[in-house]
């Protein structure tokens, strides 16, 4: 931790700057070995914005553009800054649905930025978040790819004590490159959950659609919903029948497509 407190003053010094997220970068690898990082602003319902990009070419340009555009609405870390949760570090597994790492998102190199063919899902990940309003949030990721340990409780322990400063720094460095609320221009991609097969599935169905493909096993449905988790199994049933599908995989891909405007 000596070395972390040793580099505040240059981080602080260095906000507004272009070299301040690898910096970053640098002074917490000093707590804790990491392989990339990422910084995302979540404004509202828009799209993010990528504001650092520590991701070292893992996936392509085009699986980043599907996740600005739309797949990101899967992605956990997503849903904790729509909830909103407090500013803080998060595991990934302590802001994710039961089923989530067990979901075609979390294992899909062809729409998660962050995991390729070569290296395979993520051994880790793990977030700060940041308030820069009552409706946007960054979030920066660090985290381990496939083959390495997970972060251990030591390093987790001295990463949430340097948390307090980390987030204060993100919102200080980053707060002038995300447009006030309700200026970033682009559609209300939430909606998307809503206008998949609308004239197929019920709105009731079209949500379970939704928690599903965002990583809720029917149990974890069910309680949300306050309905019997047999009831949701039917619904699933019906779903898949409806689409002409026999998987969540299928499912899956389906929506992926009516995101980027493929189906």
């Amino acid at each position: 931790m000596a070395q972390w407190h040793d580099r505040t003053p240059i981080l602080v010094s260095l906000i507004g700057r272009p070299d301040f997220g690898p910096a970053l970068d640098l002074a917490l690898s000093q707590v804790a070995a990491f392989d990339l990082t990422c910084v995302f602003a979540y404004p509202g319902e828009e799209r993010p914005l990528l504001l650092h990009d520590g991701l070292r070419g893992v996936s392509s340009p085009a699986i980043m553009a599907n996740y600005l555009n739309g797949t990101y609405l899967l992605d956990a870390v997503y849903a904790a800054c729509r909830r909103p949760v407090p500013d803080g570090l998060y595991r990934l597994r302590e802001l994710a649905p039961d089923d989530f790492f067990e979901g075609d998102y979390f294992k899909s190199p062809a729409v998660h930025p962050c995991i390729s063919m070569e290296t395979g899902t993520l051994a880790e990940e793990i977030v700060f978040i940041a308030a820069l309003s009552p409706s946007t949030r960054l979030a920066y990721s660090l985290m381990r790819q496939n083959g390495r340990e997970t972060f251990t409780e030591t390093e987790m322990e001295a990463l949430r004590t340097a948390a307090p400063m980390v987030t204060a720094l993100l919102a200080q460095h980053w707060r002038s490159h995300v447009p006030a609320d309700g200026a970033v221009d682009g559609a209300l991609l939430e909606r998307a959950f809503s206008s998949f097969r609308p004239g197929t599935l019920t709105a009731r169905e079209q949500t379970i659609v939704s928690l599903v493909l965002r990583g809720h096993s029917s149990l974890s449905i069910a309680r949300l919903l306050d309905i019997a988790e047999g009831t949701v199994k039917n619904h699933r049933k019906h779903i898949h029948a409806k689409l002409g599908i026999s998987s969540q995989t299928e499912l899956f891909n389906l929506f992926i497509g009516h995101l980027i405007g493929e189906a």
